[in-house]
């Protein structure tokens, strides 16, 4: 082969394998961005009251901007890249996993509210609420959780926040399909 044909070769192969990264990336991305929002959460029967809670927040668009955060802006680790894509993946294996293995029926959500800091992380929070820490800056609980005088998370303090009136659906859920039968 002579040395033109095999520069040729060299470059081409290279824009092939450079296309065929960034077609990957675009559908990797797109799969991240269409997974993250409630429209995609609500496939799942059993998060059917969830989802309407949070489109009765703040958070899910019931403000006077009808602004959004995404499900995974509060539900997966935002500590950095690697630390949420990972998160992600975890959650939503096991949420698929449960809802496949699991009859939701069995699903006890009211005690699951309580376990509210294993999957609502802080660096969601502070993600969006970026300025909170200089607004808050050497006033109230929020000065106190960001000098680590307090050893509690957001929703600790903002038990409700994202999911408005979730009690109310999960029982309209519970009696709707009989769950306790």
């Amino acid at each position: 082969m002579s040395k033109g044909k095999k520069a040729f070769s060299w470059v081409g192969g290279i824009v092939v394998l450079f296309i065929l990264i960034v077609v990957s990336w675009m559908g990797v991305e797109t799969s991240i961005e269409v997974s993250s929002h409630a429209d995609f959460c609500i496939v799942c029967h059993a998060m059917e009251p969830m989802v309407k809670s949070y489109r009765d927040s703040v958070h899910g668009g019931n403000n006077p901007r009808g602004i959004m955060a995404a499900c995974t802006d509060c539900h997966t680790d935002h500590a950095n890249v690697v630390t949420h894509l990972l998160s992600k993946a975890r959650s939503g294996s096991h949420d698929i996993w449960v809802t496949v293995t699991r009859d939701e029926s069995t699903l006890d959500w009211q005690a699951k509210r309580e376990q509210h800091n294993a999957y609502v992380y802080d660096s969601g929070c502070l993600s969006c609420h970026r300025n909170l820490e200089s607004v808050t800056a050497g006033r109230g609980e929020h000065a106190k959780y960001f000098s680590g005088l307090v050893d509690s998370q957001c929703v600790d303090c903002h038990e409700g926040v994202g999911h408005e009136n979730l009690n109310k659906y999960l029982l309209e859920t519970k009696y709707r399909y009989h769950f306790d039968q």
